[in-house]
């Protein structure tokens, strides 16, 4: 035998390599030879013939379906284009917005600057023109005129029904 025939491949996995495999060889039966396998013949096919249908004729509906898609990509892009230049001036709004508020602090501090009014009550007593009363002075104040007071009673919601009103105010805010 030749040493080649002994490695059958899995000779690795064999713990008796050269104790059995020699046995092995001895009392193994020929394995019959199969013969390959030959296709059939097969006719060949005769070709057929294509027919040719003639030209149909379009729907109207089709076109019509066409210009309904157009259209509406048109009027699509519209609104995009409209969208960002509504966003634009969003944008600039809140730009203008900011300044508006920086220049409200701004005149805000000039006019307390301005309108002080311990500084003025001191300048008009100073002047004379404005001075506080004496014991021996006295003051009327008119009282014929009926009193026009309101009196406005805050109704506290409860707090399920206010935990309501505010989810859906949160709601409707955040959806539009």
């Amino acid at each position: 035998m030749a040493r080649k025939e002994l490695y059958r491949g899995n000779t690795a996995y064999d713990l008796f390599y050269g104790q059995e495999a020699v046995v092995k060889e001895r009392t193994r039966q020929p394995v019959p030879l199969t013969r390959p396998r030959t296709r059939t013949k097969t006719k060949a096919r005769a070709m057929t013939q294509l027919r040719v249908r003639k030209q149909q004729k379009i729907s109207p509906m089709a076109i019509a379906g066409f210009f309904a898609a157009g259209a509406f990509a048109v009027v699509l892009l519209m609104s995009y284009a409209k969208l960002t230049t509504v966003s634009d001036r969003v944008a600039h709004l809140k730009s203008e917005l900011t300044d508006l508020q920086a220049q409200e602090e701004v005149l805000q501090a000039k006019y307390e600057r301005t309108f002080d009014l311990n500084a003025i009550e001191s300048s008009f007593a100073e002047s004379g023109a404005m001075a506080k009363p004496r014991a021996d002075q006295i003051i009327y104040v008119d009282m014929s005129e009926p009193d026009n007071a309101q009196v406005i009673q805050s109704k506290e919601d409860t707090g399920a029904s206010k935990s309501v009103k505010d989810f859906f105010a949160m709601a409707v805010e955040y959806f539009r």
